[in-house]
């Protein structure tokens, strides 16, 4: 039986990959700072708490993970204000390799990366992004200090590697506060409640701007596809859900799916407005029965704003993932819509 060691399982993906891999037979540990409560609502076995910018508590737990073949690495180090840095993310992963250093069944290690790797959150960048183009001048980002790493580790070991990159994974989760599609189900639900228009948080061109998203459940698919694939040794992939879409086209579709109208893209300080929202949210919870939950644990609004406000077309080729025999399309608009039907149905939303 495959063993997974999934790194930030608690998280979006993590719990889509954790349920993924539990219905294929396989055998779930989570890894992390923070124990879960409930391991089986999580859709795990066993879980190993660790820091895993603590070297030392890296190699205490060795024995713990002496029998994982899989390794879904998904975890980051987020400062605030949703800035990602690179040197303690590197340091995350070249600690994790220690404590794996010697595990005898270890057959995979993937790491999470997106769209970031071309450079799409600081500047334009060549449309489609495919994966054999070179990294892109003056770009900070920790994916490449983690791809280096574990290209240097693998040469000569047994395991291979793989990273995938998404683009603004989309999926129903609570708990894990960088999720897009909440964020938006509860701004259309302040907006209704307070009976302001729909507008979107960010520039006309972000409004407009070409983008591809990546469902969740696409990219557990293809994240255990890439993990047991021979044709996937050692590679790098972008997973998309293969269309096109604006939030322009979308954006009249939400505003009746709220009962609201929709104003002129642009709000001046969203992330603050939103935050202030607090009171809003909990009284309008506790009028129709949604589930407790604390406002801040449901979205992060610096993530929301962040996601789209970026002026400019954010498209990737899913060619090699094709070529290498992973087909898998989704309907971004349709998934939209599923997502916060879910959302509804779990009574996270009005």
């Amino acid at each position: 039986m495959p063993v997974a060691l999934i790194v930030g399982a608690t998280g979006l993906v993590g719990a889509y990959i954790a349920r993924k891999l539990k219905r294929s037979g396989w055998r779930c540990i989570g890894m992390g700072r923070h124990r879960p409560a409930d391991l089986a609502a999580c859709s795990l076995d066993g879980f190993v708490t660790c820091d895993l910018l603590d070297p030392t508590a890296c190699r205490g737990v060795r024995a713990e993970l002496a029998d994982v073949s899989h390794v879904f690495h998904l975890a980051r180090v987020l400062n605030a204000g949703y800035a990602i840095p690179i040197k303690e993310n590197e340091r995350m992963l070249l600690n994790l390799l220690d404590a794996l250093e010697g595990a005898p069944d270890l057959a995979h290690v993937q790491i999470m990366h997106g769209l970031k790797w071309y450079g799409s959150h600081q500047h334009p960048f060549a449309i489609p992004a495919r994966e054999s183009g070179p990294r892109p001048a003056g770009v900070q980002t920790f994916y490449y200090a983690q791809r280096d790493a574990v290209e240097k580790r693998q040469r000569g070991q047994r395991w291979t590697f793989s990273t995938l990159r998404p683009h603004c994974v989309s999926g129903v989760s609570v708990g894990s506060p960088s999720n897009l599609m909440l964020g938006i189900g509860m701004l259309g639900a302040l907006m209704k409640e307070t009976g302001q228009p729909l507008r979107y948080p960010g520039s006309a061109q972000a409004f407009s701007a070409q983008l591809t998203y990546t469902d969740a459940g696409l990219l557990a698919d293809a994240m255990h596809w890439a993990a047991t694939s021979p044709a996937a040794a050692n590679q790098d992939f972008n997973v998309a859900n293969g269309d096109v879409f604006s939030w322009e086209q979308v954006w009249p579709k939400l505003g009746a799916y709220f009962g609201v109208e929709t104003g002129a893209p642009g709000i001046d300080g969203f992330s603050e407005e939103m935050a202030g929202m607090k009171g809003v949210w909990h009284s309008m919870a506790r009028r129709h029965g949604l589930a407790p939950h604390a406002y801040e644990s449901l979205v992060s609004w610096p993530f929301v704003q962040a996601s789209l406000g970026l002026a400019w077309d954010q498209v990737m080729s899913t060619d090699k993932l094709a070529q290498h025999g992973f087909t898998q399309r989704i309907d971004t608009l349709a998934m939209i819509f599923r997502i916060l039907d879910n959302y509804r149905e779990l009574r996270i939303i009005p």
